[in-house]
């Protein structure tokens, strides 16, 4: 930068500091004219001169030692006020404290109670009406006509003893109680695992060329193959024919469908009313009680058989479903 260009900068910035002083100078010539303005005007100072000579100091004392009497007296009023409300609160505490001294001391025992899952147990009611108890600790045998009924603690089983045809049927009703399962071997070798809250009604010995039973709630079987004697299962929605098959039936009364799961084999389903509807392996068929219309779809099976094994599964259920199998079990 040459000193030419400096020597013009440095004037511009003390052209500019001057005339800020200017500036002030004539602000203050100002305002000192405003001053000696009013000064000469003698209305004004007539004013300031009658408000001075109004002026008592005595006054002005007197009125400051009654602001701070009201508040000496406000603040002891308020102190006053708090030391009651503590009081109060004492007594209360004191009170309380004598009357729970007075009263029997009670404690209270919560017992928390185990929740098992369904346990083996039913209820045998025979042709007479006589009511048997099943579960894992009974244990009995008995011969009746040509059938060996066993019970232990893996379930109830009938055996024919000879291949000879009955003259009359005899029939055996199987209960099973909410909270139980059971697992019922029957005369022809058919296993059937029964659900809690279920009832089986069957025939001591098969006869007369074919196996039906009567059925109201879940039941797995599992359907020795006879071609001479078809195996049904008979509920109050429908019947279910089979030869020799793996299936589940769910037909509680208290539900709007029937559902049968097939695992294996072939079933036939049939309302009485409708045209019947056969299963294949790993379908199943959900038939709607109040407008008796059939639904058939593909499943994955071991969602609706697990609870056999004592398992509980869920897949797609709505709550209300899934509290009711609930409430069954436990």
């Amino acid at each position: 930068m040459k000193w030419d260009e400096i020597h013009d900068q440095s004037r511009v910035v003390v052209d500019k500091a001057i005339e800020n002083l200017l500036a002030e100078g004539k602000e203050v010539e100002k305002k000192e004219d405003d001053i000696v303005g009013k000064l000469r005007d003698a209305e004004y100072v007539g004013k300031k001169l009658e408000k001075r000579k109004r002026y008592s100091g005595k006054d002005a004392f007197l009125r400051l030692k009654r602001q701070m009497e009201r508040r000496k007296r406000l603040r002891v009023a308020m102190w006053m006020a708090g030391a009651a409300c503590v009081a109060v609160v004492c007594i209360i505490l004191l009170q309380w404290k004598q009357i729970e001294l007075l009263l029997p001391k009670t404690s209270t025992i919560v017992k928390q109670e185990n929740i098992f899952p369904a346990e083996m147990k039913a209820i045998l009611v025979r042709a007479d009406g006589e009511q048997v108890v099943l579960g894992k600790e009974y244990r009995n045998w008995e011969e009746i006509g040509n059938v060996l009924i066993a019970v232990d603690s893996t379930g109830l089983e009938y055996n024919r003893l000879k291949q000879t045809n009955a003259d009359t049927v005899v029939f055996n009703q199987l209960i099973v109680p909410r909270g139980g399962l059971y697992l019922l071997v029957l005369a022809d070798g058919t296993r059937v695992w029964m659900n809690s809250d279920s009832h089986l009604k069957y025939p001591v010995m098969f006869a007369g060329g074919k196996r039906e039973v009567i059925l109201s709630g879940e039941a797995y079987f599992d359907v020795v193959k006879d071609k001479s004697a078809p195996f049904i299962v008979r509920t109050e929605s429908g019947n279910i024919e089979v030869l020799g098959t793996e299936f589940n039936i769910k037909c509680y009364s208290d539900e709007t469908a029937l559902v049968t799961t097939l695992v294996n084999g072939k079933v036939k389903f049939d309302d009485g009313i409708n045209p019947s509807v056969i299963l294949k392996p790993e379908e199943q068929l959900i038939f709607e009680k109040e407008n008796r219309q059939s639904i058939v779809r593909k499943v994955n099976v071991n969602h609706y058989i697990s609870w056999k094994d004592n398992r509980l599964s869920f897949q797609g259920e709505t709550l209300d479903m899934i509290m009711k199998t609930l409430s069954r079990w436990y």
